[in-house]
Formats: C-alpha cells, sequence, structure tokens
C-alpha cells in the first residue's frame, strides 16, 4: 500500500499534504519503544511534566516529584552504548540542592515560548520561578496562595509577557516577567485550579480546569469568563472538516465527571484536550466539543482505565489524528474522530503521568512515577543495507550486513 502512494506522488496523482499526511500516519502507526534512543535521567522521583522548546525543538524540560527540573537535548546524544544506542543525559539540572530550588515537588515545567533561554516550574512549595538557562540561576519567583498545579505561557504572545498560574486558591493568577509582578486574577471557579492552557489562535484567550468540573474560557481584557463547557449539553453527528482547514473554532476535551485536571494543546491551534478527575470515583470518559456551539459531539471513547492522584498530561499528533492519553502503566493511543483504540503502548513499570509528542523528531516522550522517560520512535530495521560505493569508477554490489561472509 505505501509503494503504491509512493508510485502516486511520482506520477503527481497523489497531492503534496495528502501525501505528507499518508507519511505521518505510517510513522505513528509504526511507534514502539526505541532500541536506539534512551534519556538517562537524574530524577529521583516521578516525572510530572514533559515539553519539547518551541523554537529550536531541540530541547526536552522535565519536572519531577523531588523537586528537580531538567534538560535534554533530543538531537545530539551525550554517548553512545556499544556504539548503537544513544544516551541522553541531562545538560542542565535544578534540584534541591540548588539554593532556590524549589523544595517540594515540581508540578509543571514550561518553556519560555520564544527563547531558550529561560523556563518557568510551579511547585507545591507554593512559588512559581523564572529560571536562566544558561546561568542556571534564579530571575525571579511568586509566592502563590496554595500549592501550584499548573503553569502556562502563550506560545504566540507578541504584547504580554504573562505566566498564568492554577492553585490550591480558587483564582487564576496571572503574573508579567516583564514586571515581575501579578497583574490580575480571574474569578469564577468555586475550587481549585488544576490545569490552564492558552489558545494557540489568540494571545488573550485562556482555558482554565478546576476541582469544581468547570472548563471555562476567559478573555484576560475583561472580567469574568465568557464560556463554560456543559456536558449536558450535546449534538449527535457533527464533525469538523479539520483537513480542508476550513473551521476556526473546533477543539478537543477529554474528561471524567467531576475536577478537570488536565488542558493540553495540540499543535494545532484549533483542537484542545482536557482531563478531568474525581476522587474515588471516576467514569474515566474522553468527550470531544464543539466550541463554535460548546456542545458536546458525542464521540464515543472506548473505556479506559486512569489514575486519579494526580493532574495528568495528554499528547495529540499534529495531524491532529490520534491523542495519547496515560492510562495507569500504560499509553493509549485513541483515533480523535472514531473514539477506537488505535494502540497500547507498555513499558512503563509504574503510572504514567505525562506524554509529549514531538513533531520534529516524530516522536512519543512519556514520564511515569518510574522516574523514568522512555522515548517512543517510528520503528526501523535492526539492520539495513550498507550505501553503494563507487572503486575507480565502477560501481560494488549490495552489501547486506547480515550476510554471512564465510571463505570457500
Amino acid at each position: 500500500m505505501w509503494c503504491e502512494a509512493v508510485r502516486w506522488r511520482e506520477h503527481g496523482e497523489l497531492g503534496a499534504r495528502r501525501f505528507e499526511t499518508a507519511a505521518r500516519a505510517r510513522r505513528t502507526a509504526s511507534l514502539a519503544l526505541s532500541n536506539r534512543k534512551e534519556f538517562t535521567t537524574p530524577h529521583n522521583g516521578a516525572i510530572n511534566s514533559l515539553q519539547v522548546d518551541l523554537t529550536e525543538r531541540r530541547y526536552l524540560l522535565s519536572g519531577a516529584s523531588d523537586g528537580s527540573a531538567a534538560i535534554f537535548d533530543v538531537q545530539n546524544a551525550t554517548e553512545y552504548e556499544a556504539g548503537f544506542i544513544a544516551k541522553h543525559r541531562s545538560i542542565l539540572l535544578v534540584d534541591k540542592q540548588h539554593e532556590n530550588g524549589h523544595k517540594f515537588v515540581v508540578s509543571m515545567a514550561v518553556w519560555y515560548p520564544v527563547d531558550t533561554g529561560l523556563f518557568v516550574t510551579a511547585s507545591f512549595d507554593q512559588y512559581v520561578k523564572v529560571w536562566d538557562t544558561n546561568s542556571t540561576q534564579l530571575v525571579m519567583d511568586f509566592k502563590m496562595p496554595g500549592k501550584v498545579y499548573s503553569a502556562a505561557m502563550s506560545p504566540i504572545a507578541t504584547t504580554h509577557m504573562l505566566i498564568a498560574t492554577g492553585s490550591a486558591d480558587v483564582q487564576v493568577h496571572l503574573c508579567d516577567i516583564a514586571s515581575g509582578a501579578f497583574t490580575h486574577t480571574l474569578s469564577s471557579h468555586r475550587d481549585g485550579i488544576m490545569s490552564l492552557e492558552w489558545s494557540t489562535s489568540s494571545e488573550w484567550i485562556l482555558m482554565s480546569g478546576g476541582c469544581d468540573g468547570a472548563i471555562r474560557f476567559w478573555d484576560i481584557r475583561r472580567a469574568g469568563c465568557f464560556l463554560v463547557l456543559d456536558q449536558s449539553r450535546s449534538q449527535l453527528g457533527r464533525r469538523p472538516p479539520f483537513l480542508e482547514g476550513t473551521s476556526d473554532k473546533i477543539w478537543f476535551v477529554s474528561h471524567i465527571s467531576d475536577p478537570l485536571n488536565s488542558l493540553q494543546p495540540s499543535s494545532s491551534s484549533k483542537i484542545y484536550s482536557a482531563q478531568q478527575r474525581t476522587g474515588k470515583s471516576s467514569d474515566s470518559r474522553l468527550r470531544l466539543w464543539d466550541i463554535d456551539s460548546g456542545c458536546n459531539t458525542l464521540v464515543n471513547f472506548e473505556a479506559m482505565r486512569l489514575q486519579t492522584s494526580k493532574p495528568l498530561q495528554l499528547a495529540v499528533t499534529e495531524d491532529p489524528s490520534l491523542v495519547f492519553i496515560p492510562c495507569m502503566a500504560s499509553i493509549k493511543a485513541y483515533n480523535l474522530w472514531s473514539g477506537m483504540t488505535f494502540q497500547t503502548f507498555r513499558g512503563h513499570y509504574e503510572p504514567v503521568n505525562c506524554c509529549y509528542c514531538s513533531a520534529q523528531e516524530q516522536e512519543l516522550y512519556t514520564g511515569s512515577n518510574d522516574m523514568q522517560i522512555l522515548v517512543w520512535s517510528p520503528s526501523t530495521p535492526a539492520f539495513t543495507e550498507m550505501p553503494l560505493q563507487e572503486d575507480d569508477g565502477k560501481r560494488q554490489t549490495d552489501f547486506v550486513v547480515d550476510d554471512d561472509n564465510w571463505s570457500d
């Protein structure tokens, strides 16, 4: 089938965009635990947050429950084991031993969107801190009224440098890096704020998910939220014409039934995901929403089992066609539009907390309570054909690595 697609592309029967989509889908379908790339983490606690920088798409930032944050170069290995397996060790580490390090769990670590020179960490010690990557020094910090569950910066902002923070307090606090002060707060939630995400189509739109079960949308230039998603409002059978790019107001939201504990955007400005949890019980359901109408589209996602003890970080492919959900010690990939299970990834020994899709490397990174970051890459054969060489103007015959070379 793939050879036919290549042939159709060569003959001009298949457009470039459709061919690219088919190639990405094929590589995504072949994702498997990488046998050529490993991360050696310095963390001594569960991995709670993962993000690749938005500028160079090269550096992976992680936050852990031991109060540490680390940075890895995903493109250049630190060393090679047996000349084959690329080992990636941290190139920067901020932990409790640092004079300004966090004292408790790092719940979120995010990059400054337009420069890898800064990154932000949020912690249960009630502080949000901004770090200089080059000097590993603290630039500024913000004291919050409670445990900080989430922090987010707009990936497209050009007129502000705000960090939105969600904590055990019922308000969303906006911190300004430019001035080092709080600008204002957003009030409507009745319980703690578990997750936050900025819109990728407007620098003024912010989404929040709280322990009160509400998903609220804010225009930070105005008082009060302008939209609250209600799962009782539904519209059966409506599907966004996403592949044609004709809709600008389609969002994806996944949730469980009461408190919202995760919001994760895809690389597209049209799609977002979220997840909710509730103390001892949970319906473990995902839901797809049409934000144009604020209605639940009733996509029937297959059942899953989710841990409810902490926020979870989801991931969506760039297409977007798949959503990756941490399901206890495994990761499940669901088809975004049909709700069917596409694939289940098993490799961690303890519950998984976070997923991140790298469009640049076409890889999936996952962090778990087992203190490991695993890499899931498109599968490649262990042995490949050696390149053809020329000697004295004559092309040598093909040589395959695993061919025997016994002499007669």
